[in-house]
């Protein structure tokens, strides 16, 4: 391993199967008037909005990247590009309306680099970026301190050239980085100094004190993108290039292959770290949410033609989709609507309660939306899509489980990606959308 200092530009301090009970189906959503609005939608009068800022031209935030909250909810983080090169925005001040660049490609925030990947520590404290130097041939860890001078500094450093780097925070002191090399092992030039440079693998980063570096070099299955389980025991892998989905018990370091087709999305664990849920196309490409229980090694189908699948912090599973929607009915009548619901379902009970949304859309549709769900406030955005004559219209749809209660944040024409992400608090949500004509970082409060 090398660790080097490098130079950064400064961050800003950033100072700102089962038995089924239906409950009574709530009124739909409302649909007060419109007056304030994000890049592309109009957003509900009434919603306190506390930051609305326009990111600069010609910007594209990555919507594969939330928007990433710093110093304790009072800054944000936006990964994207600009004229094609790649950037890391920051956005601080009264209603975040100051923004810095905090790295890009080519400067000295990223080392002179290629940035490759970028995540924000669970406290927001940290600013993790992989950093790929070609004329170095060697991959750089770097982390930016979010608060005070914005200092950054090498934690891990690995030479050759890989085209699979995926970062993860396991808790705010430990990183985990996944890296696969570009050639074949015997083609990367060995150098004793620097870990992983021959076989890449999964490395967890432990950044407190002297640091530490530990690979995981006994896991037999090829990874891809990873979540970790609760008790940091377990790791779900969503697979892709060459690699199967799967689970791994990181303790034993051995792993589970997942029949399903890779990628699948992962989207979270229970939390007592017994199952995870994920989303999955079967063989007629149809999208939807399973339940891996890892006490008996196989799945279970949650949700048909849907991937908007949580937990809630008392491990209740919330599900957006019809109840009544089947694979058959679906393959019987592909383009006749269904009732968006959401389903509240107990593991332990099998119970199921549903709340109605209130519209239908056709599972293709459904299949699309996506929900941000926060076990702080037990909180769900729901992205989601309604057609119309005049097009399909996108709705952003809060909902609450503690009240079983709907209500649509913003509406408007279904325009160009869409990401979001809520304050580690759970009371406010972040939103990017546009485009590089016009992007927008917006930051409201959902009632409650």
């Amino acid at each position: 391993m090398r660790n080097r200092t490098i130079l950064a530009i400064p961050l800003l301090l950033l100072l700102v199967g089962c038995s089924l009970f239906k409950s009574k189906p709530p009124a739909p959503p409302p649909h007060p008037f419109q007056l304030g609005a994000t890049a592309t939608l109009g957003i509900t009068t009434g919603i306190p909005v506390i930051a609305s800022t326009k990111l600069p031209h010609g910007f594209v935030p990555d919507s594969a990247v939330p928007p990433m909250w710093l110093a304790e909810d009072l800054g944000i983080a936006i990964a994207g590009s600009l004229n094609g090169k790649g950037m890391v925005l920051g956005l601080s001040g009264p209603k975040l309306s100051h923004v810095t660049a905090i790295a890009s490609d080519h400067d000295s925030g990223a080392s002179a680099g290629i940035l490759q990947g970028v995540a924000a520590s669970p406290d927001g404290m940290e600013l993790a970026l992989a950093v790929a130097e070609p004329a170095n041939n060697r991959l750089n860890i770097v982390l930016i301190d979010s608060i005070g001078n914005g200092e950054s500094h090498s934690v891990a450093s690995f030479d050759g050239d890989y085209d699979v780097v995926s970062m993860k925070w396991i808790d705010h002191d430990t990183l985990a980085v996944l890296i696969y090399p570009s050639a074949p092992p015997a083609q990367i030039a060995a150098n004793v100094d620097t870990v992983g440079a021959q076989s890449g693998g999964l490395y967890v980063i432990g950044i407190t004190g002297l640091g530490s570096i530990a690979h995981l070099d006994r896991i037999p299955c090829r990874l891809g993108p990873l979540s970790f389980s609760p008790n940091r025991r377990f790791a779900a892998s969503a697979g892709g290039a060459g690699a199967a989905p799967a689970v791994v018990d990181l303790q034993n370091q051995n792993c589970a292959q997942i029949r399903a087709a890779a990628p699948v999305k992962l989207l979270g664990w229970a939390p007592d770290s017994s199952a995870f849920l994920y989303a999955a196309a079967n063989d007629r490409g149809n999208r939807s949410a399973f339940r891996y229980i890892l006490a008996i090694g196989r799945s279970t189908l949650v949700a048909v033609s849907s991937k908007s699948v949580a937990y809630a912090s008392d491990g209740t599973i919330v599900a957006m989709g019809d109840a009544a929607l089947s694979w058959k009915r679906i393959a019987q009548a592909p383009t006749a609507p269904v009732k968006a619901e959401i389903a509240l379902v107990n593991p332990q009970t099998a119970q199921i309660t549903i709340n109605s949304l209130g519209f239908q859309t056709p599972p293709a549709i459904l299949a699309q939306s996506t929900m941000v769900f926060t076990t702080a406030s037990d909180s769900a955005a729901i992205d989601t899509f309604v057609p119309t004559s005049q097009g399909p219209v996108r709705e952003l749809i809060d909902y609450s489980y503690a009240a079983r209660s709907a209500f649509v944040l913003a509406s408007g024409p279904a325009r160009g990606p869409l990401s979001m992400s809520w304050s580690p608090n759970g009371l406010a949500l972040a939103i990017v959308d546009g485009d590089a004509s016009r992007a927008m970082l917006t930051v409201m409060v959902p009632p409650r």
